[in-house]
C-alpha cells in the first residue's frame, strides 16, 4: 500500500530537495514528485511502502513557498526552474551536508537521563537491540534489561549473538534473545519500560510494533525511543534511509492510537527521542481493539 507523506517535516525536506532536482534539469510538480519517489526506492528493500510517496498537496505548497522566495521560476509547459538564489541555497546546504555530529551518543544520553535512577525490581525491554547499543547503557546504570531483535534484515542476522559474546565479557544485568515483538504474547503487562534504537524505522508493520510495545508495558509504564528526526537534517545525515522513520507528527498520532498518552519528543540535531506512557489505570483485561 502507497504511504502519502506530507506534514512539516516533509515540507522542511521538500524546500531544499526541490532545488537539488531542479538543478538538474527542469520538471513539472509530477516529475518531481517521481524523481523522489525514484531516489527514495532503496528503501523497500526494508519495507514495502519505504519509499518517499509526497503528497500532491505538499508539493504544491513547497512550489509555490520556493517561488515567493524567489529560489524557483516557473518555466514552460508546466516546469519549474531553480534561480540563481536557489543554487546559492543549495550550496549553503550541501555544506551542512558535510558536517558529522555525535547526535545518536546525545540523544541516547538523553533517553537514559529521562529514565531517572534504576529501582531494584525495574524491568526493561530493549526492542531491536542490535548489539546492545543501548541495553549495555542502560545495564551500566543498573537497569534489568532484556535486549530483544528478530534479525530479519542482513544487518542483524548475527546481533543477538554477538550482544551475548559481549554480555559474557562486560557482565552486567542485560541479557539477550533472539524475539520478534509482536510474538511476545505471554509477556504482556511485563516491562516497567520498554526502549528502543533505530529499530522502529525498520519494522515491516510499525503500528503493530507500537502496539505490541503497548501491550507489554505494566500500567504507567514508559515507552521511550531513540530514531532519526525525519526532515532536512535527518536527510542530510542519513539520506532517504531517513524517510523510513516516523516523523514528529505521525509519532504524535501513531502512539495516540496505540493507546499511548503523555507523548513528548526531543530534537537532538538529526536524531530525536520520543517519550509516552501507558495510562496508570490500564487494566490488563481490557481489550485493546482492532485496526
Amino acid at each position: 500500500m502507497r504511504r502519502v507523506r506530507s506534514g512539516p517535516s516533509i515540507a522542511e525536506f521538500l524546500h531544499y530537495y526541490v532545488l537539488v532536482l531542479l538543478d538538474n534539469k527542469q520538471q513539472t510538480k509530477r516529475e518531481l514528485i517521481q524523481s523522489i519517489k525514484e531516489e527514495s526506492a532503496d528503501n523497500r528493500s526494508y519495507r514495502r511502502n519505504g519509499v518517499l510517496w509526497v503528497a500532491s498537496e505538499e508539493m504544491d505548497k513547497a512550489l509555490r513557498g520556493l517561488e515567493r522566495a524567489g529560489l524557483i521560476e516557473a518555466a514552460r509547459d508546466g516546469k519549474w526552474r531553480i534561480s540563481a538564489a536557489g543554487r546559492r541555497m543549495r550550496a549553503k546546504h550541501e555544506k551542512e551536508r558535510e558536517e558529522e555530529t555525535d547526535a545518536k551518543e546525545r540523544a541516547a544520553a538523553v533517553l537514559v537521563e529521562l529514565m531517572g535512577p534504576a529501582r531494584s525490581d525495574d524491568r526493561v525491554l530493549d526492542v531491536g537491540t542490535g548489539e546492545g547499543f543501548l541495553a549495555f547503557k542502560l545495564a551500566e546504570q543498573g537497569f534489568s534489561v532484556l535486549g530483544i531483535d528478530s534479525g530479519a534484515h542482513d544487518y542483524s542476522k548475527d546481533s543477538i549473538e554477538k550482544a551475548k559474546e559481549r554480555a559474557r565479557t562486560r557482565g552486567g544485568r542485560a541479557e539477550f534473545q533472539k524475539a520478534d515483538v509482536t510474538q511476545l504474547t505471554e509477556l504482556q503487562s511485563t516491562f516497567d519500560y520498554v526502549v528502543s534504537s533505530q529499530a522502529v524505522h525498520c519494522m515491516n508493520d510499525q503500528w503493530a510494533c507500537l502496539r505490541a510495545i503497548h501491550r507489554l508495558l505494566k500500567p504507567g509504564g514508559r515507552f521511550l525511543c531513540v530514531d532519526f528526526a525525519v526532515g532536512l537534517k535527518g536527510f542530510l545525515a542519513h539520506g532517504f534511509h531517513d524517510f523510513l522513520a516516523i516523523s514528529r507528527e505521525e509519532w504524535e498520532e501513531l502512539l495516540r492510537q496505540c493507546g499511548f498518552q503523555g507523548v513528548q519528543i526531543y530534537e537532538i540535531d538529526d536524531y530525536m527521542v520520543v517519550e509516552a506512557r501507558k495510562a496508570p489505570e490500564f487494566r490488563d483485561e481490557q481489550l485493546y481493539g482492532s485496526r
